[in-house]
């Protein structure tokens, strides 16, 4: 999965976007037809960080966002938010399909 790293207003560490590139390898499981994904950080307000997460996937876009106190606790709703499409997007996709011959006859 190719993923693009913005970082606004501040410069992000390296162990963050690992971090971040960590658990973006994980949503695989949910959803094995992510083509590409880009995150966004952001520290434009004193107290408030934003995180916002964009992924395309196979027939359309998912995206998620939380503004929380530190950056850390943004992208991790962030990451959870992301996660919950992610299985209601694979369950649309899996409800779709037709039933075997089998199950029919």
């Amino acid at each position: 999965m190719d993923i693009q790293f913005s970082a606004r207003h501040f410069n992000a560490s390296a162990g963050l976007q690992d971090r971040i590139q960590e658990e973006m390898d994980k949503l695989a499981k949910f959803y094995p037809n992510i083509t590409s994904a880009s995150v966004v950080l952001d520290h434009e307000v004193e107290h408030q960080r934003h995180c916002e997460i964009t992924l395309n996937i196979a027939g359309g876009q998912v995206v998620a966002s939380a503004d929380e106190e530190n950056m850390g606790k943004a992208v991790d709703v962030t990451l959870e938010r992301i996660k919950i499409q992610l299985k209601k997007a694979n369950d649309k996709l899996n409800d779709h399909r037709a039933q075997p011959v089998s199950e029919v006859v």
